[in-house]
């Protein structure tokens, strides 16, 4: 099946797209934590619960000289995380939902022309 210009424009915007939005959705997520101003929460796809009920249990009675920090990382970077993560798939999904349909509408009339020779070939061969 080959494509028209327009529909490798398409292709190749909603590739752009759903790229941009893995680089969002993995991109490492940091945050003002109470003792640690640069906490690690990890990435909108790869995070782990866990290990931020663990730090904040070591953290909470820590402060540093920082007033940005605003807890604990269990309070703090679910927000954050999921943010990001609402981003990708909401790109991904904005790309998709346009791309396809967009892919459907620009297809091109199909040449039937061999189909209906190998028909007539079948006809007369009975």
């Amino acid at each position: 099946m080959r494509l028209s210009r327009g529909q490798r424009t398409v292709v190749y915007l909603v590739t752009a797209a759903i790229a941009l939005a893995l680089a969002i959705g993995f991109w490492p997520v940091h945050a003002n934590v109470n003792g640690e101003p640069s906490y690690a929460c990890g990435s909108g796809f790869i995070h782990n619960r866990h290990h931020w009920a663990i730090d904040s249990q070591a953290l909470r009675d820590q402060r540093n000289g920082n007033q940005e920090a605003t807890g604990t990382p269990s309070e703090v970077c679910p927000s954050k995380v999921l943010n990001h993560r609402d981003y990708a798939l909401l790109l991904g999904a904005f790309a998709l939902v346009l791309g396809v349909p967009a892919l459907a509408l620009m297809q091109g009339e199909q040449d039937r022309t061999s189909r209906a020779i190998f028909a007539s070939m079948r006809i007369r061969k009975r």
